[in-house]
């Protein structure tokens, strides 16, 4: 009966832990899957800085260039878009200068006749979503900075909590469970610091080459490219392909050519050569276990879900090949008996 009620009052607890900490859940997700990130090079670090330096220096070495590619672009976007909201004339003659280019001159008038309406419902939006808006961005940039702190403690702490769970694992299962642990570990760190690595790397290289072909609003852009590069498979070319058409309404052959390297330098690649390389074939998540569990985390759990899906997929992927190495051996012994 005692033991009962001790169980009964941990599961409330339990509950109302999860409870008053679910708003931040996806900032706790986001810092687990950063933690996992900044790992090898905390790893790196650490024989030379100490475990709490280290864990400082690799998160900030994470998120500082995740935060200006994610922010910076967000606020370019949001202050281009207030611009054009304040200054009609002045879109009335890009869009005019646009269809010029493009030889639609005949549809000139009826563009410009339907913007008022459209700066009207984008303004209307605005104004009956304003307090909702708010709320989610102050949300979202709360989360961001939990996961900085969760990111930094997991890094620190991590050990630590792992050693603390294999103590109260039973002793003939301690070494199988610690395999097991150990082979999930390597097959996150692969997912995450793969993926994300690869992804900083395509937003911060599409700087340059967007200054060469003067694409405009440049931080905003590369970001979206980090994000697109972020998603295994659902890439580049989806950004790389309107900034193009965008392009050729100007100068076609610079525009060809901003499509041609695009897709070698920032697709191509980036997906056959560097993805491979920064993921890593000893995960074994198959590509599209990835993107499905990418998009459709994303779809039913938001941001967590981004997060979460992929973990899961990572994690089962790492108990079959646990398993499967385990039964390998066994066979192999049962082989070698005489």
């Amino acid at each position: 009966m005692r033991k009962n009620l001790n169980f009964l009052l941990l599961a409330v607890l339990l509950f109302l832990f999860a409870y008053y900490v679910s708003p931040l859940i996806d900032g706790i997700v986001m810092g687990i899957a950063f933690a996992y990130v900044a790992k090898p090079v905390k790893i790196k670090l650490e024989k030379r800085f100490g475990g709490f330096s280290s864990s400082i220096i690799s998160t900030l070495m994470i998120l500082l260039p995740v935060s200006f590619l994610m922010f910076y672009g967000l606020f370019q976007g949001l202050s281009q878009l207030v611009y054009l909201l304040t200054h009609r004339s002045e879109l009335e003659t890009v869009i005019l200068k646009i269809l010029r280019g493009a030889k639609l001159q005949k549809y000139s008038a009826y563009v410009v006749a339907y913007l008022p309406t459209l700066e009207n419902i984008i303004r209307y939006y605005f104004k009956a979503s304003a307090l909702n808006i708010t709320i989610k961005t102050v949300t979202f940039f709360m989360n961001f900075l939990i996961s900085a702190i969760v990111c930094f403690y997991v890094l620190c702490d991590g050990e630590r909590l792992f050693a603390s769970f294999i103590a109260v694992v039973p002793d003939d299962k301690k070494e199988e469970i610690r395999e097991l642990l150990v082979k999930i570990d390597k097959t996150l760190i692969s997912l995450w610091f793969g993926n994300f690595a690869f992804a900083v790397i395509v937003g911060i290289v599409s700087v340059p080459f967007f200054i060469v072909f003067r694409v405009p609003y440049i931080p905003m852009f590369s970001g979206l490219m980090f994000l697109a590069a972020l998603i295994p498979v659902f890439a580049e070319w989806m950004i790389i392909l309107p900034l193009a058409a965008f392009l050729a309404v100007n100068n076609f052959t610079s525009a060809l050519w901003f499509l041609l390297t695009g897709v070698v330098f920032l697709y191509i690649f980036p997906e056959l050569v560097l993805r491979p390389h920064f993921v890593g074939y000893a995960s074994n998540i198959h590509p599209l276990l990835l993107l499905l569990a990418f998009i459709g985390g994303a779809m039913a759990g938001g941001i967590s879900g981004f997060f979460i899906a992929p973990m899961v997929v990572a994690t089962l992927t790492a108990i079959h090949s646990h398993f499967q190495d385990r039964q390998k051996v066994i066979n192999l012994n049962l082989d070698l008996k005489p």
